[in-house]
């Protein structure tokens, strides 16, 4: 997620902050949390990580939220974060993601060219996830889909996650 004065970067994370909330239970871990502005949501212990990691190591949290947040990251690092996300998710715990769709690129180019939000950020995607792409990760890392939406006309989508028992 990102901190931006810009509106239409508000407006999204407003929106993400809203769909997520139900989610927060427990102990909860928001990966790539900023500036740790979900914290204000969360009724249990709040831990957030950026690109240091080890605030999470050698905890357990019954929530993860990853928020805008794998399309930054390489598929390969994905893949890895989620076993760490085995290891410290609870048996009963979820993880609640939000990443843009493949039809969202363009759309968000053409957002950035005209610096309606930050450019730095969009150049920054390395993948667009298709829902394919999402059921691969869950079952390559142990995981599985308990909830998909397609969100925002297609251009955003959401999945809830929890470990394979």
């Amino acid at each position: 997620m990102i901190n931006s004065k810009r509106p239409i970067e508000h407006l999204l994370q407003t929106w993400r902050f809203k769909m997520v909330t139900p989610y927060l239970t427990g102990d909860v871990l928001d990966f790539g949390g900023n500036d740790g502005e979900l914290k204000q949501l969360v009724k249990g212990s709040y831990t957030c990580v950026n690109y240091d990691h080890t605030p999470m190591m050698g905890k357990t949290f019954d929530t993860i939220v990853a928020l805008a947040i794998i399309e930054h990251l390489s598929v390969e690092d994905v893949h890895t974060v989620f076993e760490q996300f085995k290891k410290s998710l609870n048996p009963n715990g979820h993880i609640f993601l939000t990443t843009p769709t493949v039809m969202a690129k363009p759309v968000l180019d053409t957002l950035a060219a005209l610096n309606l939000v930050d450019r730095e950020n969009i150049a920054e995607h390395k993948h667009y996830w298709t829902h394919q792409d999402l059921i691969d990760l869950a079952n390559k890392t142990g995981f599985v889909i308990k909830k998909y939406n397609l969100l925002q006309l297609g251009f955003n989508q959401l999945a809830l996650l929890s470990p394979k028992l």
